[in-house]
């Protein structure tokens, strides 16, 4: 089965808004797969977290919050939608950090409990952390455009036609959101 496009999840987006049950179950197909790539590629950032999730784990929390969300909350927009499944993205991955923050690495099946080899696999946990914190305080138009290119994993041409702007303006919004990213976490933004 190929990704659908963004037009599909407009259609979807659109059937949602007309009251059609199956397509809350459609869009969470549809975007299952970005959930995915979220989670793997986040992962690696976070190896303490590594330890004690998976990926399916990721992706289980996000996708039930994201259902939940989905129960009490009618997008209007394809827009709408993806700013939520954002938010729900974020949410899950600073409440794993959060989670695991407090334990080390020798707290779990590792043979190496020396507090030396625990102290990199914190300090990215942290960097992600306030990362995830500092993407939810940003204006709202860059943190659609992170929210899209980064989480989601669309073109700033995908994300240009779901924000109904151009492509241009996509990466300006990008561009403006990396800086005050960079400018908020010291100059230290986490590797992807």
């Amino acid at each position: 089965m190929t990704e659908p496009t963004s037009t599909r999840i407009l259609q979807c987006v659109d059937r949602y808004r007309a009251g059609d049950a199956t397509a809350a179950d459609d869009l969470f197909r549809s975007i299952g797969k970005r959930l995915d790539h979220l989670a793997r590629r986040m992962l690696v950032g976070f190896p303490t977290v590594r330890l004690h999730a998976d990926t399916s784990d990721v992706v289980q929390g996000a996708s039930m919050r994201l259902l939940n969300a989905l129960r009490d909350l009618r997008p209007d927009t394809a827009r709408d939608f993806f700013n939520l499944a954002s938010v729900q993205i974020r949410r899950e991955l600073l409440d794993l950090a959060r989670r695991f923050s407090g334990r080390s690495v020798g707290d779990a099946d590792s043979d190496s409990p020396d507090p030396a080899d625990r102290a990199p696999a914190n300090e990215d946990l942290d960097l992600w952390t306030r990362f995830h914190e500092a993407v939810e305080k940003l204006p709202v138009e860059e943190r659609e455009a992170i929210g899209l290119v980064f989480y989601h994993g669309y073109t700033r041409g995908e994300a240009a036609e779901i924000l109904g702007v151009s492509e241009r303006t996509v990466f300006r919004w990008w561009q403006a959101g990396c800086q005050r990213l960079n400018e908020r976490l010291g100059g230290d933004l986490p590797m992807t």
